[in-house]
């Protein structure tokens, strides 16, 4: 998998806190971090801002 921020190599690693041990994507570069919730935030902000309207810009 490629890093959606600097393009580098991501693995596979585990967390875990007291209660919840879960599975996410870790780049090796930057350090950026994307599991099952960050990544389905960010596809409903693209959905949103897409079915926006956009505004055209202003003729100079």
């Amino acid at each position: 998998m490629e890093c959606p921020k600097c393009k580098g190599l991501m693995m596979l690693e585990r967390f875990s806190d007291f209660f919840l041990i879960f599975y996410a994507w870790k780049c090796i570069n930057c350090g950026a971090i994307i599991d099952r919730t960050i990544s389905n935030n960010r596809r409903k902000s693209l959905a949103a801002r897409d079915a926006q309207p956009s505004t055209p810009v202003a003729a100079r």
